[in-house]
């Protein structure tokens, strides 16, 4: 099965390798979990019934947080705490049911496995629709909406004429060897394309330093990675002045919360799920955790984000 979308792989040798993050070395997550700054203003606890969790009073969601910036991944300056975007985003939800959000670390080519084990309620983690998934997975109303971002070196006379909201296509990386993740969105969106070749890299790290010292002619990977790691947004980012992003993002899709089809509970799950995105894209809250790591634009507005 191809994972689309940027997978961040962990490569391990272990079957579904679920980890629970214990208080003693990785924290377990509340719903406040010490982000209350994030969700101030949002609506009140409780308000959204829980019927559909596995274990009553939980709210558990699996993730990789491995090479995971700005998703889910550790705070790189205390590593036993959990940020994101999306951690965020489960507390938010988690708040408005009342009930506490409960993370479980999980290798991300075995996230699919163990949801449909039932070892938590469901996967919050960049996670797109696709035929295989939706055999077996129900999903939630988009909570965010992204594009593949092309990114260049700063200095690299062929792009020197476009900005950031210039319209930029692939056809302007005909032939040229454009990076990105293995097994992310762009990955296939590249290999499509007769006129580019393509090289794959395990991680984000890998892939902006093939570019920084001209292994590769540019990178097509989804925006707020761009964000993080070219930007410098959020807790640990640095901005990157060896490289830019040229055009608006392109290729749109949606990032979506995944349940599974066999859990008894699933659908209804996904139901108060649903009716907990909704508030948090009409109380502000979505738009506040965005604009904290610098992944807000007009494309949220599609999906109904005020």
């Amino acid at each position: 099965m191809g994972w689309q979308r940027r997978t961040f792989l962990r490569h391990v040798s272990q079957g579904i390798a679920i980890s629970i993050i214990a208080t003693a070395s990785k924290s377990l997550l509340t719903a406040c979990g010490g982000k209350g700054d994030s969700l101030s203003g949002s609506t009140a606890t409780g308000i959204i019934s829980s019927n559909g969790l596995l274990s009553p009073g939980t709210l558990t969601w699996g993730a990789d947080p491995i090479e995971g910036a700005p998703y889910v991944f550790y705070d790189p300056a205390d590593r036993r705490r959990l940020i994101g975007f999306e951690v965020e985003i489960a507390e938010a939800i988690a708040r408005l049911m009342g009930v506490r959000a409960f993370f479980f670390e999980v290798s991300y080519d075995q996230l699919f496995a163990a949801l449909a084990a039932n070892r938590f309620d469901m996967i919050l983690n960049g996670w797109e629709i696709t035929t295989d998934r939706k055999r077996i997975q129900w999903f939630s109303q988009p909570y965010y909406r992204y594009g593949q971002q092309i990114v260049v070196r700063a200095d690299d006379p062929r792009f020197e004429k476009y900005t950031a909201t210039s319209e930029v296509t692939l056809a302007n990386l005909a032939g040229m060897t454009v990076g990105t993740g293995m097994s992310y969105k762009a990955q296939e969106i590249l290999e499509k394309d007769p006129r580019i070749k393509t090289r794959l890299y395990d991680d984000a790290t890998g892939f902006m330093n093939a570019l920084a010292i001209g292994h590769v002619d540019a990178l097509l990977v989804d925006f707020p990675i761009v964000a993080y790691y070219v930007l410098g947004a959020g807790p640990g980012g640095t901005v990157n002045n060896s490289l830019r992003p040229i055009g608006v993002p392109i290729f749109l899709d949606n990032y979506v919360i995944a349940f599974n089809k066999n859990n008894p509970k699933g659908e209804t799950l996904k139901t108060e799920v649903d009716q907990a995105i909704d508030i948090l894209k009409k109380d502000g809250t979505l738009r506040r955790i965005y604009e904290k790591w610098k992944i807000w634009n007009d494309q949220q507005t599609q999906i109904g984000i005020v």
